[in-house]
């Protein structure tokens, strides 16, 4: 191995989780106005089938509609948010010196740790760094052209052993 190691952010897979964060969001919210567009159809044409029921059915339509539309704006939103940090070019970089995490410089001697944490609610999953300081560099780490166990044999040789990738909370 030789003594520099990097991590690539992929444009590729930024844009297509975006795309599908976008599209599951549009199609939720299509989805409730139809849902709830058919149920009204219905009590307008057989009022007699579906009389005092079709309020609540149109009720419990847009409700189930809007929850999950808003869970998937949620989604959405967080897909967003790490697609900003994953601008094209170098994510991490490491050498025997210390590591880079997003702009951020931390030299072996004063990392703390380095954390995946697992995404939650359509977030990526992120690479944590904490200097000594309490200084922290995040990578979001699904939208690079790595694995963590690759990376975190590249954290362990390139630190001498003096630093590792916690990857316990993906368990």
């Amino acid at each position: 191995m030789s003594d520099e190691y990097g991590v690539y952010y992929r444009p590729d897979l930024v844009a297509n989780r975006v795309r599908r964060a976008r599209g599951m969001l549009v199609s939720r919210a299509v989805s409730t106005v139809i849902s709830a567009g058919i149920v009204a159809a219905c009590w307008y044409f057989w009022p007699d089938q579906f009389g005092s029921w079709a309020p609540w059915m149109i009720g419990l339509s847009v409700a189930t509609g809007l929850a999950t539309t808003v869970y998937s704006l949620i989604e959405f939103l967080r897909v967003r948010a790490d697609a900003k940090l994953a601008q094209p070019g170098l994510a991490i970089g490491l050498n025997r010196q210390g590591m880079l995490i997003g702009q951020r410089w931390f030299p072996w001697p004063e990392v703390g740790s380095v954390v995946l944490k697992p995404g939650v609610l359509g977030a990526s999953t992120s690479l944590v760094t904490t200097d000594r300081a309490r200084a922290t560099g995040l990578v979001p780490i699904d939208y690079t052209d790595t694995m963590p166990a690759t990376l975190d044999a590249a954290v362990r040789v390139l630190s001498s052993g003096r630093a590792w990738v916690d990857l316990s909370r993906m368990d």
